[in-house]
């Protein structure tokens, strides 16, 4: 059974973010609320308002500037790596799909790379990236032969429609998180 391609979007994404909260190196620094207001910017039919700007900001300390902004660039720094991880995962099925065998992009594992050194310098366990790689890696086999894989107990079919979908919503998403992580609201824009 085909899984049909705007619910895989939204199940692979949600799927990954799930992995990304429980394991990831910024999940410390981020309210219930806000971490629930930062997912919702990888939603397909996302917008950044200036209310849920306000809302992600509300009762956060910026007094403390140099705390503040340390926290910001560490924010910051790993939203940036979980974007280029889903950018370059999505890459990697690209090639694969198009060199008809299994390819890794190097920026997978760049970020793969740094992911796992910010979750080291947190003193966090690796075991749920480290799966998610595995399991990852194993996809690109069938990826590359045009046939279906299985994630989050669904079969899907990768075509290049997906990845060119899926790079757009990253694009978008990384797009509204750079507003959304800016203190200061830069206007409408999606």
């Amino acid at each position: 059974m085909n899984f049909p391609s705007h619910r895989w979007l939204r199940a692979g994404f949600a799927l990954v973010l799930a992995c990304l909260l429980a394991s990831s190196p910024w999940a410390a620094e981020l309210s219930a609320k806000r971490q629930a207001l930062l997912m919702s910017m990888f939603k397909e039919d996302a917008v950044l308002t200036e209310q849920v700007h306000r809302d992600f900001w509300a009762g956060v300390d910026v007094s403390d500037a140099a705390a503040t902004e340390a926290a910001q660039d560490r924010l910051a720094a790993a939203m940036r790596n979980s974007i280029e991880y889903e950018r370059a995962t999505a890459l990697s099925y690209q090639a694969s799909m198009k060199q008809r065998k299994p390819v890794v992009n190097p920026r997978y594992e760049a970020a793969l790379k740094d992911r796992l050194a910010m979750l080291k310098a947190r003193n966090l366990a690796p075991d749920d990236v480290l799966a998610k790689d595995k399991a990852f890696r194993a996809s690109l086999v069938p990826i590359s032969r045009g046939k279906p894989f299985e994630a989050d107990g669904k079969r899907i079919v990768m075509t290049p429609a997906l990845v060119d979908a899926a790079l757009q919503r990253v694009e978008a998403s990384h797009q509204r998180l750079e507003r959304l992580l800016n203190p200061v609201w830069a206007g409408a824009g999606g």
